[in-house]
């Protein structure tokens, strides 16, 4: 449990100080030297186990494992779908977030028709549901499916995500070979090493911005790096059926009560510190196997920590992945 003090410093934005990018690999900085308590990563290193590197204003200043290896980050992957949606919308393949995805995919039927962008970022399409569009949240990894055809070979002319990743975010110079990999029958997944995958959560964490280039409009981030999925939404309750027979990207049509109020862009965020109350309200998330593998960003902290490890159930509140990051918010919030 975190101290009322470090409770307040959690709460408090403290902007990030001398801000630094990675070129070939990170530049690291021990941890005593940027954070005021850092035997506290010790603690958090011990009890997550697996591996990982914790990064703060740019410096590499933890990692646990091996962190060069290339594991795969699972439903982790899904923030980095709406990732490139912003590339296309921004370099005007698609006209808005919002519109249908039909001239890519004729082959939809009926209600699914008015499937929009915007619906498949945030878990709101209906497909293999009876829910129409937009009136029912459904943690859905066929909607997902879905979303990954739509992309790849469809908005972008190249089938390979890797290729398309490449043109975009090869400036963020993944030093331990290609992001994605082929997983089966379900899909492409992220399938790299905790340094690399900590490189997509610094590019984010800086609203699009890599060195001196601006690689996306910060206007999008400001639009799009928050809860989208309204707190009043209701999830979804009506079992449909995946008629195009795509299959799923893992998991099934509606695996979660939890997105309402914290989810969006396939992200997850501490809107009002419902899902991590010892963390900042800024703080936001990449999660897959529901804690297993973890991206998570703080970015008024600047910290990026990229982690595969013993995270506890994913359920909101105080909870083992609570108090865990709260090791790190408390070695780290204040100097």
């Amino acid at each position: 449990m975190l101290s009322a003090g470090c409770e307040q410093a959690a709460e408090r934005k403290t902007a990030p100080q001398q801000l630094v990018f990675p070129g070939v690999h990170w530049q690291q900085l021990p941890a005593g030297e940027i954070c005021s308590q850092p035997q506290l990563l010790d603690t958090f290193v011990r009890e997550v186990g697996g591996s990982g590197v914790i990064v703060k204003n740019g410096y590499l200043i933890k990692s646990w494992g091996d962190p060069t290896a290339r594991v795969m980050w699972a439903s982790a992957t899904k923030p980095l779908f709406s990732t490139l949606l912003l590339f296309a919308l921004h370099e005007g393949k698609i006209n808005g977030i919002d519109d249908t995805i039909f001239k890519f995919m004729p082959e939809l039927e009926g209600k699914d028709r008015e499937i929009t962008f915007f619906h498949l970022a945030n878990m709101l399409s209906g497909y293999a549901r009876r829910d129409k569009p937009g009136i029912a949240y459904a943690y859905n990894d066929y909607a997902v499916k879905l979303y990954q055809m739509v992309l790849f070979g469809n908005v972008f002319s190249q089938s390979d995500p890797n290729a398309v990743l490449q043109a975009r975010l090869g400036e963020l110079q993944f030093e331990d070979g290609q992001v994605f990999e082929q997983v089966a029958d379900y899909g492409f997944f992220v399938h790299t090493s905790a340094r690399d995958f900590a490189r997509i959560g610094w590019f984010w964490l800086n609203k699009g911005k890599w060195n001196s280039r601006q690689l996306l409009p910060t206007s999008l981030f400001d639009q799009y790096q928050k809860a989208l999925v309204p707190a009043s939404m209701p999830v979804s309750t009506q079992v449909g059926r995946d008629y195009l027979n795509i299959g799923t990207y893992g998991g099934g049509a509606s695996q979660s009560l939890y997105g309402p109020g914290v989810y969006g862009m396939n992200w997850w965020f501490n809107h009002g510190q419902q899902l991590w109350p010892s963390l900042p309200a800024d703080t936001f998330q990449a999660n897959g196997h529901w804690n297993g593998e973890t991206l998570t960003m703080l970015p008024g902290l600047g910290i990026v920590i990229a982690g595969i490890g013993d995270f506890g159930t994913f359920k909101p509140g105080h909870g083992r992945s609570d108090t865990l990051l709260g090791y790190v918010v408390e070695a780290c919030a204040a100097r």
